[in-house]
């Protein structure tokens, strides 16, 4: 006879679920932080949100800097955007 178990979910301050996290904590040395706190807000990120999509776009193989995408998704807007009012329209 299996066993069930029950599958409690996570939910954060006002009730929503959230997915389970854990936690991994680096130290920088003070202007190694700073210039990554720079970095981060250039591109309009959080520190940890930019700390960890480098860490996945290296562990996955995939790096597009955020700047180099806009440019890359406002070029193929551009040039589909009859497309894109067609999607719209319906």
């Amino acid at each position: 006879m299996e066993r069930m178990r029950s599958k409690k979910k996570v939910r954060n301050k006002i009730g929503k679920p959230q997915k389970k996290t854990t936690r991994v904590t680096i130290d920088f040395p003070i202007e190694q932080h700073r210039r990554l706190k720079a970095l981060a807000a250039l591109e309009g990120v959080t520190l940890q949100e930019y700390i960890r999509n480098h860490v996945l776009d290296k562990a996955t193989g995939t790096n597009i800097p955020a700047k180099e995408f806009k440019m890359l998704l406002k070029k193929t807007s551009e040039e589909h955007m009859d497309i894109l009012r067609n999607l719209a329209d319906r």
